[in-house]
């Protein structure tokens, strides 16, 4: 789309040349922080910068002091997020730039999820690529103008100040900039949404599996060959052709190999059984520590599916621990989460949002790192802790400053070999030493997002569904969260973005909360015979009612900027997509709905046709979606 040679910019329209902006590279606190429902607002209540919560209203603001906003969004475990707040919103002088010049303004990307997206978009579209900390100056007209990442300070004190003098200079260019940059995006973002001839439709398949086999890492799995993410959707796809016949002959090995890297690398926290958001190596050992609850639920979804279809019943054992994992070390209790606690009947706290990649003393994994000593103190008692060190990989040298990272070492015959010892004595061993090493680490606590995100836990409900048909131990949280979705959707037009809080802190739920909510009580319906599918029914008329306008649909009922336009199709990149799921549920639903059926009916998917509700057909959309990028 375009091309960049360092920090310059080559072959650019116009408006997007807006990316040239950014450079090469005693103050009240902010009691409004304070009171926050988010704890990552809450992580700057001192900072210097005079923070603002996001509030639409804050555009009139801007419009009569002529102030641009600086939009700065991240969320609680990040890593990136937190050194940035040391480096850079707790220093003064970054402090008296922002609180000079901009109105400054801090977002949870978990409450305002739709902004948060739209800002991704326009930093991919003028940076190449994107992600948090994102700090995206936006005009009083809200039209994005340019942004950054994480920056060391000295880096985002030239960035402030560029773009400080070139408004200072320039203002009205630049607010005539941002519009016309905000109108190429919107031509971005609907590009490939036109009905396509026969003939390019019926070449589209191959040219998609053809691109994908591209990104493909052969040897180590997963797409690309830097920074890998998991892309669940991308293999939940590509499992659902598989199993219907339709995936090119490279498909089902490719699963295979990445599964298997996936589970036995340092992407995987092998010791407690969930999945960490991604790692910065190609070999999947070099992780950044956050985990999300979504990134579980879905990576549950893809291992228990996955095994059964490929009879890999060490796949479908790992699924069903990470969702043990969930159970254990993101459920929120009553005695943790305070005045929330009254919000739901039976004690349920639903389950924390993330866990942090920095512990309480600010390290990077350092709940999850083991130094020689600590080790060492876990395993004094154990019998063989030279053996449990040798399953979990953790002997020689370790890549991390902090200590050893947990992951599959040797085998049970290599052990039963090398301690002279049988088979069911080895496993007794790993086992007890499993456990004194996870005990040792829940002492060390893991600091938690207790924000209770409902689309989160609907997409956690359709992994316990899948979970209960192989182990009834899931059954019971997963009429616990389908009892609170079913609760807190009992009037759909009311769904909040988060549960177990006042109206007023819940917020509005967007297209996603409502698709993965209505599939998530689908799949619990379908899995377990409980419950009727009334409920997920009129949380999809309610989508199609709220969301929907003549240019497709809009992320949240009412979008505060006006570059945030709906789309007839959103993509899936890191969890699914809102409009796949809800075609799939309106093809299935239609006929028991006259709103569903007339207005899926009216809705053009395909030259001369709706969209099939078959695994082929998902995986061509997912697939056709990221080809548009």
């Amino acid at each position: 789309m375009f091309a960049t040679n360092g920090n310059r910019w080559i072959g650019m329209s116009i408006p997007l040349l807006l990316v040239a902006l950014a450079a090469p590279g005693a103050v009240q606190a902010n009691p409004e922080m304070a009171d926050s429902v988010s704890p990552y607002l809450r992580l700057h209540v001192d900072d210097p910068v005079q923070w603002r919560a996001w509030d639409p209203a804050l555009l009139e603001k801007a419009r009569e002091e002529q102030r641009p906003l600086l939009i700065s969004s991240g969320y609680y475990s990040c890593f990136y997020c937190h050194v940035m707040q040391e480096e850079s919103f707790k220093d003064d002088g970054i402090a008296e730039r922002m609180n000079a010049n901009f109105i400054p303004v801090k977002v949870d990307r978990e409450v305002n999820g739709a902004l948060d997206s739209y800002l991704l978009e326009f930093q991919r579209a003028t940076a190449g690529s994107a992600g948090w900390p994102l700090n995206v100056v936006v005009t009083p007209d809200g039209h994005a103008l340019t942004g950054v990442v994480y920056a060391p300070r000295d880096q985002f004190a030239e960035f402030l100040d560029g773009i400080t003098q070139r408004l200072e200079s320039d203002y009205d260019r630049l607010m005539d900039l941002a519009r016309r940059g905000s109108e190429e995006l919107t031509q971005q973002l609907r590009k490939g949404e036109e009905p396509l001839s026969e003939g390019r439709a019926g070449r589209l398949p191959q040219v998609l599996w053809s691109r994908l086999e591209r990104e493909a890492d052969d040897l180590q799995g997963g797409f690309g060959s830097s920074t890998k993410f998991p892309h669940s959707p991308y293999l939940h796809a590509m499992l659902e052709a598989e199993k219907a016949g339709t995936a090119p002959g490279w498909v089902a090995e490719f699963l295979e190999i990445t599964l298997d890297e996936m589970a036995h690398s340092g992407l995987r926290d092998v010791l407690g059984g969930g999945f960490f958001r991604y790692s910065e190596s190609p070999d999947w050992n070099e992780p950044h520590f956050e985990v999300m609850l979504e990134d579980q639920a879905q990576l549950a979804l893809v291992y228990l599916r996955a095994g059964e279809y490929f009879g890999r019943e060490d796949w479908v054992d790992l699924g069903l621990e990470n969702l043990d994992f969930v159970k254990r070390d993101m459920a929120l209790r009553e005695d943790e989460t305070g005045d929330q606690a009254e919000a739901a009947e039976g004690g349920f706290r639903g389950f924390a949002s993330s866990l942090s990649a920095v512990d309480d003393q600010g390290r990077e994994g350092g709940a999850y790192l083991w130094p020689e000593e600590d080790l060492e103190a876990a395993l004094a008692d154990h019998e063989y802790p030279e053996l449990v060190r040798a399953w979990f990989g953790m002997e020689g040298s370790s890549v991390f400053d902090l200590g050893y990272l947990p992951r599959s070492g040797a085998g049970i015959e290599q052990l039963a070999e090398r301690f002279d010892l049988a088979g069911d004595e080895v496993r007794e061993q790993v086992e007890s030493g499993r456990e004194a090493l996870i005990q040792a680490r829940e002492a060390r606590g893991l600091p938690r997002d207790e924000k209770v995100l409902t689309g989160a836990h609907g997409l956690l409900l359709s992994a316990l569904a899948e979970a209960s048909a192989h182990d009834a131990r899931f059954l019971d949280a997963g009429a616990a969260v389908q009892a609170w979705l079913l609760e807190v959707a009992a009037d759909p037009a009311e769904l909040p973005a988060l549960m177990g809080l006042p109206a007023e802190q819940a917020g509005t739920a967007t297209l996603n909360d409502y698709a993965y909510v209505a599939r998530g009580l689908r799949d619990w319906e379908a899995a377990t015979g409980e419950g009727e599918h009334g409920p997920a029914l009129a949380l999809l008329e309610a989508a199609w009612e709220r969301f929907r306008d003549g240019d497709g649909f809009r992320s949240e009922p009412e979008p505060p900027l006006p570059g945030m336009i709906s789309q007839r199709f959103h993509p899936a990149v890191h969890r699914p997509s809102p409009t796949t799921l809800i075609f799939r549920l309106s093809e299935e639903w239609a006929e028991d709905s006259e709103t569903v059926d007339a207005a899926f009916a009216d809705y053009d998917l395909r030259p001369g046709r709706a969209i099939d509700a078959d695994p082929e057909q998902h995986a061509r959309l997912i697939l056709w979606l990221q080809e548009r990028d």
